[in-house]
C-alpha cells in the first residue's frame, strides 16, 4: 500500500462536495475552506448543482472568481435532479468510475469529500478510499424533522462506512467526534479537526469600508439574527424575546434577520401577532451578510439543543467575534470545552424568551460589557482563519491517529 505523502508534498487534490454555489452557511464554509486548501496546489473540485440553480450558474461562477477562487483550481459543476440525500447517494455511485479514471490519470495525493452519502461510492474502491478524507459535519438525523426516517437511515449507514473505510475523517470539533463515535459505535483511523472559519481578507475589507452604525447614530437598536430559518435555530424564541423589550429601552428596537428558510412564514406571522418590527433580507451574498452583521448591536444565536448544536461553533459566531459584535447564545457543550467565560467572551442564555430578553437588556444597557465582549471576540477569532485550518488539515494527514485519544475526550 502506497503511503500518503507528507503534507508539504500534497500537490494534487480532488474534492467532491454537495454544493459550493449559494449563500447558506455550510456552502460558504466549504467554499472558503477549499479556496485555502487549493492555494498553491493543483485542484479539481467537483460540486453538485441542483437543476433549479443551473440558470444561475454563470452568476455563481462570476461571484466565485470575484471572491478570489484560485485560478489553478478547476471547478466542475455536476448537475443533479435534487440535492436530497437519496439523489446524492445515487450520484456518489455513478460518479465513482469517473473519479477512478481521473485518479489513474492524475494520481491525486488527497481526495476530500464532504458528507458520508457522497463518499459511499469512492470509499468502495480501495485505491480511492486510501486517499480519502471524509468530512462529517453533523449527526444529521438529529436535525431532520420527524417522519424522514429514510434520511436518518442513509446517514447512519454511510457514516459508519466512512468511519470504517476512510483514511481520515474530518469533524468540526472534538466534541462532535466523541458524539459521532458513540452514536455509530466506531472510531476512525485518523481525524482532522476542521472547524468553520473566517477569511481574514474579507473581514479586513468589511471593517475598512464600514461606517459607524451603532445605536447612537442609528437612533435605535438593531438586534440581529443571521442564518437559515430552520426549526432548531430558535428564531421564534428570539421574536418572543424582542416582543418583551417594548418600553424597556430608551430607543426603538428592530429585529433584522439576514437569511431565509422553511420557517420564514411562521416567523413573519409571529412578528405580526406580537407587533415586532422585523426585516427579513432573504439569502444574500456572503460579503453583504458580513456588512449587515457589522451593523448589529448584538447577534443572537438561540439554538435548540441537539447533538449537532451542542458540538459545533456556528460560522456566524466566529464572524461576529472577528467583527467585534457581541454574541448572545444558548450555552452549548462546545463552548464549555473551549473554556469560554460568560460575560467576558460571550453571553449565555437559555432558549427561553424571558431569559433571552433579560440577556439582551443586559448587553444593550451596559456599554462596558459590549466593549469587553467586542475586544475578547477579536482575540478569539484569530484561531479560526481558513488558511490555518487548511494547514492543520494537511498536517493531520501526516500523523497516525488512534480514535479519541488525541482529543482528550476519551
Amino acid at each position: 500500500m502506497r503511503l500518503m505523502r507528507k503534507s508539504k508534498d500534497i500537490e494534487k487534490v480532488l474534492a467532491l462536495v454537495p454544493n459550493i454555489f449559494g449563500y447558506s452557511g455550510d456552502t460558504v464554509n466549504e467554499r472558503q475552506l477549499l479556496k485555502s486548501l487549493c492555494k498553491g496546489r493543483r485542484c479539481l473540485v467537483i460540486s453538485l448543482l441542483g437543476i433549479t440553480k443551473l440558470l444561475k450558474l454563470k452568476r455563481y461562477l462570476n461571484e466565485l472568481y470575484e471572491e478570489g477562487w484560485p485560478r489553478d483550481a478547476l471547478l466542475i459543476p455536476m448537475p443533479t435532479l435534487l440535492l436530497h440525500d437519496f439523489f446524492v447517494l445515487m450520484t456518489s455511485i455513478l460518479v465513482t468510475p469517473i473519479l477512478w479514471v481521473l485518479d489513474g490519470l492524475m494520481h491525486f495525493d488527497l481526495i476530500y469529500i464532504r458528507h458520508s452519502p457522497l463518499a459511499l461510492g469512492p470509499l468502495s474502491v480501495r485505491s480511492l478510499s486510501r486517499k480519502a478524507c471524509v468530512k462529517l459535519p453533523a449527526i444529521v438525523e438529529d436535525e431532520v424533522m420527524k417522519g424522514k426516517r429514510v434520511v436518518s437511515l442513509i446517514h447512519a449507514l454511510t457514516d459508519r462506512f466512512a468511519l470504517a473505510k476512510a483514511r481520515t475523517v474530518c469533524v468540526p470539533t472534538p466534541v462532535l467526534l466523541k458524539k459521532i463515535a458513540a452514536r455509530r459505535g466506531l472510531l476512525p483511523r485518523r481525524v482532522a479537526i476542521t472547524p468553520p472559519g473566517i477569511n481574514e481578507q474579507k473581514i479586513r475589507a468589511v471593517k475598512g469600508t464600514h461606517t459607524s452604525n451603532t445605536s447612537e447614530n442609528k437612533g435605535g437598536y438593531t438586534i440581529g439574527f443571521l442564518g437559515s430559518l430552520a426549526w432548531w435555530q430558535g428564531a421564534d424564541v428570539l421574536v418572543k424575546a424582542v416582543a418583551k423589550l417594548k418600553g424597556m429601552l430608551d430607543k426603538p428596537v428592530t429585529l433584522l434577520i439576514v437569511g431565509d428558510g422553511p420557517e420564514r412564514r411562521k416567523i413573519e406571522e409571529l412578528c405580526r401577532q406580537l407587533g415586532v418590527s422585523c426585516c427579513i433580507t432573504g439569502f444574500v451574498r456572503h460579503e453583504e451578510a458580513l456588512r449587515y452583521l457589522m451593523g448589529f448591536d448584538v447577534l443572537i444565536v438561540p439554538r435548540i439543543r441537539t447533538s449537532t448544536t451542542e458540538s459545533n461553533v456556528p460560522i456566524k459566531v466566529i464572524e461576529a467575534w472577528a467583527l467585534g459584535v457581541p454574541v448572545i447564545t444558548t450555552k452549548h457543550e462546545v463552548y464549555e470545552y473551549m473554556g469560554l467565560k460568560d460575560g467576558e467572551d460571550i453571553i449565555y442564555c437559555d432558549p427561553d424568551p424571558n431569559d433571552l430578553a433579560n440577556k439582551i437588556l443586559a448587553v444593550l444597557k451596559n456599554e462596558g460589557l459590549r466593549k469587553r465582549l467586542s475586544e475578547r471576540g477579536s482575540l478569539l477569532a484569530k484561531s479560526f482563519y481558513y488558511d490555518d485550518i487548511a494547514l492543520r488539515l494537511l498536517e493531520a494527514l501526516r500523523e497516525p491517529y488512534n480514535g479519541l485519544r488525541a482529543t482528550g475526550l476519551d
